[in-house]
Parts: C-alpha cells; structure tokens; sequence
C-alpha cells in the first residue's frame, strides 16, 4: 500500500523528471529546426553563394535572406572579386531582383526579400511555403580568360545505309542526344526557357543555412528539377512552427479552458442557491477577462485575434468570463439576503 510520504516522493521525482526533460527539450531545439543544404556546382569555375536566413514575417508572408559571394577558378581574380562581369537574378519581393557586379570590383553582401504562401490564421499548426531562386549569367557572353569563338553550322550527316540479308536498304539514323531537363513551371521563376538558352550561364554552389528560433525550416530541399541548369538553382523551404512553441500555445490554451469552466461551474452553484456569493466572486469574473489577453499573449509570434487557437479556447473563455460576472451582478440585485445576524454577545 501507498503511504501518503511515499506518494508525495513520487510526485515530487515525476514533476522533477517534466523539468529536466523541458530543458533539455528546449537546450537542444536548434538542432531539430535548423537545416542546412548544399548545391554543387557543375564544374570547376563557379560563384558560391552563401544564403542565411535572418528573419521570417509570417504575418507579411515574407523571409529575408543574407546572401555573400565567394569566386573560384576562372572567375575569381581573388575571393571576392570577378573576373568578368556578373549577374544575379532573384525573384525578390521587395527590393532589387536583378544586380549586376562589374569585373574587377569587390562583391559586398546584399539582403533579399523573398515570398512566402500560407494561411498564419492556423496558428499554431500553420504551414508557409516558398521557393527561393537564384540565377547567375555572364553578360558579356564569354568566360573570363578566353575569347568567344565564331561557331561554324554543324553539316548534316547523311544517314548510313546498309543492306539486309534480304537485300532491302535501311538507313540508320543517329540517336538524338539528351536534352538538359527545363525546371518546372513556377510563378517565382526569375527567367524563363528563352532567356535560359540565350544567356551564357555563370556555374554556381549554393550553401544555404536557416535557423530561426520558433520556427522550424524541416523538409526544406533543393528544387530538383533546376539541379541540371548550369547557374539556376532553386530552394524549396517548408515552415513550421517549432514543437516548443506548439507546446506553450497547447498549453496556454488549456490553462485558459480550465480557469473558464472552474468560473463558470462556481456560477452555477452560487446562482442555483447552493453557494453563498462572496465579495471576491465578481472581481474574479472581471479581472480574468482582462487577463486572458496577456495569456494569450505569452504565445510565441502568435497573430492578432481571431486564430484557429482563439477558436479552441479563448474567445471562448472571454466569453465565460464575461457572462460569468453579468450573471453574478443580476444575481446579486434580483436576490436580495438579510443580514446576517452579529454572533452573541457583540452589538
């Protein structure tokens, strides 16, 4: 059997085991929503591109990026100069999508502001998702180093003919040779099929780092339908909201369920004549009404009202609150008790 002492140990070492566990939860959480992806470059000449996140706005449905430039090979007179001239093409929101970077001039790091699509008003399970492009060409048309050469027109080959046992010619055609894969249709795309075969296309390695707290950037991939465009890559992100954060918005939701029905079940005794109505009952009613708001609040990034989480339980609650203190003053002046008697012996 139990013993009240031996109960109360283990209570204790439960509630202290939920601690340690919480913060190793939140010691080790940047590991579980960071992601970290890197494009190779096709060849041996190429930009490196080192794409951060720095800031997510999901209300403006925006993330913005930090990105700096390194050279390798033949475009690079050292690290962070070009050999030749550069563009960069984005399919930014805000800001500049095209920048163009002369030869011979230092390469500084720019910020970018890229879109994002999602509903924010599912919070705390919304899910935004976006592509973030990037395109390099070389508008000089020609490689640093070395000087463009006229192309001569191809002669047709005449198709070989030999005979089969049976006597009949028969021509052998060629196999066409594989065509580069064009990416997928999408409404970010910064170019399109034409300017991709027209334009001399600078190799690129795209590195790309995101890591923001209550957030988490898990299932973020490259677009692999651009992998095989020289100087096209594409960053597909998926958001979420961290477990932590999800955790805080579960829980403040029921802490704010739970103070509304223990209000209204005291109510309910005090109005059907069960319960005495006391003098705190009514400032009780009146003062959590003004305080859910702030409760709500604690909620990491959570938007205005009106919520998929607001729906659960706190417009709910604000509404308990405040029927619950009109309910007790009209009781109050439809109820009127006598006075209780002075005990004996007092005047």
């Amino acid at each position: 059997m139990v013993t009240p002492r031996l109960r109360t140990i283990l209570t204790a070492i439960a509630i202290f085991t939920v601690y340690l566990l919480s913060l190793w939860l939140a010691t080790t959480e940047a590991s579980r929503r960071s992601v970290i992806l890197e494009v190779p470059p096709q060849g041996a000449d190429y930009v490196i591109l080192d794409v951060s996140v720095v800031h997510v706005d999901l209300l403006r449905a925006e993330i913005t990026t930090r990105i700096y430039f390194h050279l390798a090979g033949q475009l690079a007179q050292d690290e962070l100069t070009p050999a030749t001239g550069l563009r960069l093409v984005l399919n930014t929101v805000r800001g500049q999508q095209q920048y163009d970077f002369a030869k011979g001039k230092r390469i500084n790091p720019i910020e970018a502001v890229f879109p994002l699509q999602g509903e924010v008003n599912l919070y705390p399970f919304d899910h935004h998702t976006g592509v973030l492009w990037f395109f390099v060409t070389i508008p000089q048309g020609q490689q640093a180093g070395s000087t463009p050469e006229p192309t001569a027109k191809p002669t047709p080959k005449e198709p070989k003919t030999s005979l089969n046992p049976a006597g009949i010619s028969s021509s052998k055609k060629e196999k066409p040779k594989s065509v580069q894969k064009e990416p997928e249709p999408s409404p970010g795309l910064p170019v399109g099929t034409m300017a991709l075969q027209k334009q001399v296309q600078a190799d690129t390695r795209v590195n790309f780092t995101a890591s923001v707290s209550g957030l988490t950037f898990r299932g973020s991939k490259s677009v692999q339908s651009a992998e095989s465009q020289k100087g096209l890559t594409g960053i597909q992100v998926h958001l979420r909201r961290s477990t932590n954060v999800i955790v805080i918005s579960i829980t403040s939701m029921l802490m704010m369920a739970a103070m509304a029905v223990g209000l209204v079940a005291m109510v309910l005794r005090i109005v059907s004549g069960t319960r005495r109505m006391a003098n705190f009952h009514v400032p009780m009613a009146v003062s959590l009404m003004f305080g859910l708001p702030a409760l709500r609040n604690i909620q990491p990034g959570v938007p205005p009202v009106g919520t998929f989480g607001d729906s659960v339980a706190f417009i709910w609650a604000e509404v308990a609150a405040a029927g619950s203190a009109i309910a007790l003053v009209v009781h109050w002046l439809l109820h009127r008790t006598s006075p209780t008697k002075p005990p004996t012996g007092q005047s």
